[in-house]
């Protein structure tokens, strides 16, 4: 490759050093990297030479925290406004009733929880009128709840008041009876029932990734982590058979779902059997993921002083809510460590966080850096001790994140602590390594759009843009465990390249959003080449 100038091709390396020019070998790893006439001569003169005319080459984006498989099959159920009325609610739920591509179930997504409990307090009667016979699961618009019909909480028991398990919340109507909604791990069992690895699941699923990594890689990404890993759907599958097919343009170091309402150890047993960790292959299933709390804006995170006053919680639910019992959660993250488990988990709250570091500090460093994902609030008290304990903090910084509405929003439910929200900056200056991922599809996959979000913001942001760019190259290749293979621009390792049509480092902040990807290389072989710089 060859730039115009000096400052074509920001390595990240050590010492955030710039080359005008790089090649790559057979094997698509960096063979040189630096001045012209150097990288020049030792290509060779059968080389082929790309002029990327002044472009910024960069490591590609790496994003250690969304949900690939997801986003794809979520692309296709029934969409639902938020925030629409009953009646638009219902003609949503009959047109997705007449629509048999979801097979045995009807399925939709994007209602929100809060506002159908407004309109109806006892939203089952709506589904069992529309779809008696028939299951149906609506997903919410914030990942964390669903509203069933009474087929579907029969299929998942939770039609029964004792069979409330860990980590399910079953909101209850007249009588103590179901009434339609149910919250945090209880979703992820309608899932699995309505998505059992079936031959035509499956290929939905596969169909589904590869659609997104289209997605991932017309966004400059290269590595990501799913964090979804619903292992009985059997989306570990459809991953280890794109790399078979050689139909994968990603890398991945991926996550399996820890059940709370399944004993540990039989899910230990299975998921170490599904355990791959192999550095030479594209895919790894080498991650737990593990959820501490739910979110704030359900009152679900955990936190360590009581929500506002104003909510009316009932006794009891008033600091939030865990998917584990303490003890439980410390066991959980010794043993699935010992087995060799990178600890991945999620936190909103400020006490979520703090059991998370605890659950970090007796858990095995060899199977590590182990992460915070979320990290809405954290107490101060806890900065430092990511440092001290190796923990990556992993921020998700979309626009709405940050916004004022949100934060006008987050103070209903936190008061002033909303001063602390998403302490990105602090954890910097703590010493923290952080990285910026998208939670895509719930939040905004562009890494230049949060780029400029995390540099822009007036509060715990990013200080510049190349700290913003370390959380979205390097930082993640420490955090996913291949840095001495990707993150940066160096001889001997991957060509993981992402080429954008100006440099952000010199632009106008507002405008690193508007920037361009041109191309996204993986393992030097083109995977999006929107510019045509590689076309033969």
């Amino acid at each position: 490759f060859n730039g115009d100038s000096n400052t074509g091709i920001y390595t990240v390396d050590e010492a955030r050093s710039w080359a005008e020019a790089l090649s790559i070998d057979e094997d698509g790893k960096i063979a040189a990297v630096g001045r012209e006439t150097e990288v020049l001569a030792a290509a060779g003169e059968g080389a082929e030479i790309v002029d990327l005319g002044g472009r910024m080459v960069l490591p590609g984006f790496q994003d250690t925290h969304l949900h690939a498989v997801e986003a794809g099959m979520n692309a296709v159920l029934c969409p639902f406004e938020p925030f629409d009325t009953l009646e638009g609610y219902k003609a949503t739920v009959r047109d997705c009733a007449g629509n048999d591509e979801t097979g045995a179930w009807v399925l939709g997504a994007g209602v929100n929880m809060v506002n159908l409990l407004e309109l109806h307090p006892n939203p089952v009667e709506v589904l069992d009128e529309l779809s008696p016979g028939r299951p149906v699961m609506i997903l919410d618009d914030i990942g964390h709840g669903a509203w069933a019909n009474s087929s579907a909480l029969q299929a998942a028991g939770y039609d029964k008041a004792e069979d409330a398990a860990n980590g399910n919340i079953i909101l209850r109507g007249p009588g103590g009876r179901p009434n339609g909604v149910v919250l945090e791990n209880a979703p992820h069992n309608l899932r699995t029932l309505a998505f059992p690895p079936t031959q035509d699941n499956l290929e939905f699923a596969y169909d589904s990734l590869l659609n997104a990594a289209v997605e991932l890689n017309a966004n400059g990404i290269t590595s990501v982590s799913d964090a979804g890993g619903y292992w009985p759907q059997g989306h570990h599958e459809v991953w280890d058979r794109a790399e078979e097919a050689g139909e994968l343009t990603l890398r991945a170091s991926n996550a399996f779902y820890i059940y709370p309402d399944r004993p540990l150890e039989e899910q230990l047993s299975e998921l170490k059997a599904l355990y791959h960790n192999d550095t030479d292959r594209l895919v790894r299933f080498n991650v737990a993921k593990i959820y501490v709390d739910g979110i704030l804006s359900q009152a679900t995170g955990a936190l360590l002083t009581p929500y506002e006053r104003g909510l009316d919680l009932p006794e009891g639910e008033e600091y939030g809510y865990l998917y584990f019992e303490k003890e439980a959660l410390m066991r959980a993250a010794q043993e699935l460590s010992a087995a060799g488990f990178q600890l991945h988990f999620h936190v909103t709250g400020d006490y979520g966080a703090r059991l998370a570091l605890d659950a970090i500090a007796l858990a095995a460093p060899e199977a590590g850096p182990h992460r915070l994902t979320h990290l809405y609030l954290a107490d101060p008290a806890d900065y430092p001790r990511f440092a001290e304990l190796g923990a990556i903090a992993d921020l998700q910084l979309a626009p709405s994140a940050v916004s004022k509405e949100y934060e006008a929003l987050m103070a209903e439910y936190i008061g002033d602590r909303t001063d602390l929200l998403l302490p990105a900056g602090a954890l910097l200056e703590a010493g923290t390594t952080v990285t910026l991922s998208s939670d895509w599809d719930a939040d905004e996959l562009n890494p230049l759009i949060k780029i400029e979000t995390a540099v822009s913001r007036e509060r715990n942001g990013f200080p510049d843009v190349a700290t913003a760019i370390e959380a979205m190259t390097i930082n993640p290749a420490i955090a996913l465990r291949h840095a001495d293979r990707t993150g940066s621009i160096e001889a001997g390792k991957f060509a993981d390249l992402v080429i954008l049509s100006e440099n952000i480092l010199e632009i106008p902040l507002e405008s690193i959003s508007g920037v361009s990807i041109d191309a996204t290389l993986l393992q030097g072989e083109a995977v999006f080449d929107d510019a045509g710089l590689f076309a033969e």
